[in-house]
């Protein structure tokens, strides 16, 4: 991350318990506001990301930051396999539970509460790893890139579906307009906490852009990272493989 992007995510970044308690509040309308932020996009992207996983029947994906749980059923009805959940948000956790329960895959899909840069699991139990829309919201981002690949077998892969920002110069002043002034303003009418989205704004603000998180992912360890831009770059899937050896 550049010394600028760093300074403006030193000061946008809460404490974990604040963002935690934030999360809890926005949790009910959390799938409603993704749906109108995104233009009803964000499903396709995640199963976009669950395929980019390449896993199979025999596998056990980690979904981190899983709040309702969309990108784990993503990946359990795309690739067929068993899916861990982990997230500090209790209240997203109970919202991803009662949803799982309305589908098939209440067997194949569990959930935990766990913080995502101390994540409970051994070392190298996961063919894969996903997390959708929640690497920004973590206050150390190179600590928990690493704490990912300490947990992923040799060979498995590290998908993150996350906020970017556009490579176009004239998209820059409109995504700047639509996040720092649309997204608060649907958080003012369909939460009670204004301040949450406020945030979330200024996270997606700071977290580096697609190459400086592609860099970071390389200096945890994680080789052939790729990446590709949705909305013009607004919205990156960057993909990496913890190698063999």
């Amino acid at each position: 991350m550049s010394k600028t992007t760093e300074s403006y995510a030193k000061k946008a970044i809460k404490p974990p318990e604040r963002v935690q308690s934030m999360f809890d509040v926005v949790a009910k309308r959390y799938d409603l506001l993704n749906r109108l932020m995104t233009m009803g996009r964000d499903q396709r992207w995640r199963r976009i990301a669950a395929k980019s996983t390449a896993a199979d029947t025999n596998s056990l994906v980690l979904d981190a930051c899983t709040g309702t749980g969309d990108l784990a059923l993503a990946v359990n009805a795309i690739t067929g396999s068993k899916v861990v959940g982990v997230d500090f948000s209790r209240d997203m956790l109970d919202l991803a539970g009662e949803k799982i329960k309305k589908t098939d895959a209440c067997n194949d899909i569990t959930f935990e509460w766990a913080s995502v840069d101390d994540l409970p699991f051994e070392d190298g139990i996961f063919n894969a790893i996903t997390i959708g829309f929640g690497l920004r919201n973590t206050p150390d981002y190179r600590a928990v890139l690493r704490e990912f690949y300490r947990v992923t077998k040799p060979g498995g892969r590290l998908v993150i579906l996350e906020s970017s920002h556009p490579e176009v110069k004239l998209v820059n002043a409109p995504y700047t307009w639509f996040i720092t002034s649309v997204v608060p303003f649907l958080g003012k009418i369909f939460s009670s906490d204004y301040q949450a989205y406020k945030y979330l704004a200024e996270s997606m603000q700071v977290f580096p852009p697609q190459k400086e998180l592609a860099s970071m992912m390389r200096e945890a360890g994680w080789t052939d990272v790729t990446y590709r831009n949705f909305f013009l770059g607004a919205v990156a899937l960057h993909v990496g493989v913890k190698n063999s050896d």
